[in-house]
């Protein structure tokens, strides 16, 4: 039995017990407070690693074993055997990420997942696609009519793909697309031609940007810094899907400002692409902590 990753157990003032976890997601642990505290010493005790209570009198197991069972549905602790991610087949092994692009975000990103994925870095055709389980194409402008391309190609052969362009002093980065569960560049595209003020317009500078008989400016890069969260972020998404199976429930598009402030822009699914299992978008309710019992 371990802690799962990002929970805490701790006591309060008026000696109960709570758990929390990511995203404040607080616990109130009803019943006996040495049934806590000796969960706590055994975790403590093994590094908060595992253990097991071999040697315990019967006495002593039933209320841990009645905490452990509580917590354990509510995600507090886990099973070695079942632990994130271990039934996730992708999770096995570390995933192919191909690595597209010259500029700074695809160096940074192609280097940071080395230690972590198998890196193939090179140009987007559908060869590539095909022998990927992850594309990340990280361009310079944004590349409109080769990016609805590669969305083909990885929607035949299965590949996820992210994404990273510069747009004024900014970059765009995300979201993860995985073919029918997740939003597209197509819904990413339409959303943004849908709130434009002049749509025409827009389209008119994709096109040009994708001719490359132009002489188009070049890229006015931002710092190393922003470079860093770019490249983190978008490799942060891919690892927790890789890993997890994961994903999150609304989608999100990361503009990173040249001062490396981040801004958030959700991209639902255009209404003609929305499936059965995605149809849903309403919000969790919440409430009080919930309480826990023992």
């Amino acid at each position: 039995m371990k802690l799962a990753a990002g929970h805490h157990l701790y006591p309060v003032p008026d000696g109960g017990w709570r758990a929390v976890g990511p995203e404040d997601a607080f616990l109130r642990i009803l019943g006996p407070s040495d049934a806590v505290a000796e969960l706590v010493d055994r975790l403590r005790a093994s590094g908060w690693a595992g253990w097991e209570p071999a040697g315990a009198g019967a006495g002593q197991v039933a209320p841990l074993a009645q905490l452990v069972s509580a917590l354990r549905d509510r995600g507090v602790l886990y099973d070695d055997a079942a632990a994130p991610g271990a039934s996730v087949p992708s999770g096995i092994a570390p995933p192919v990420l191909h690595v597209a692009g010259d500029g700074p975000v695809a160096h940074l990103a192609a280097a940071l997942a080395a230690g972590w994925a198998q890196v193939r870095r090179g140009p987007v055709d559908q060869a590539a696609v095909r022998h990927a389980d992850v594309l990340m194409a990280c361009a310079g402008w944004l590349p409109d009519g080769h990016w609805r391309q590669v969305e083909q190609w990885c929607a035949r052969h299965g590949t996820a793909w992210t994404r990273c362009h510069a747009e004024g002093l900014a970059l765009f980065a995300g979201p993860l697309t995985v073919a029918g569960r997740t939003a597209s560049y197509a819904d990413l595209r339409g959303r943004r031609l849908a709130a434009a003020d002049a749509p025409d317009e827009l389209l008119a500078l994709w096109a040009w940007l994708d001719r490359p008989d132009q002489d188009h400016p070049e890229v006015p890069w931002p710092g190393r810094g922003v470079v860093a969260v770019a490249a983190g972020l978008l490799l942060a998404e891919i690892e927790r899907w890789w890993a997890t199976g994961q994903l999150p429930r609304v989608d999100v598009q990361l503009e990173v400002g040249s001062d490396g402030t981040v801004t958030r822009h959700p991209v639902l699914p255009l209404p003609v692409l929305v499936d059965s299992a995605r149809s849903d978008e309403g919000g969790v309710a919440a409430g009080p902590a919930p309480a826990v019992r023992a």
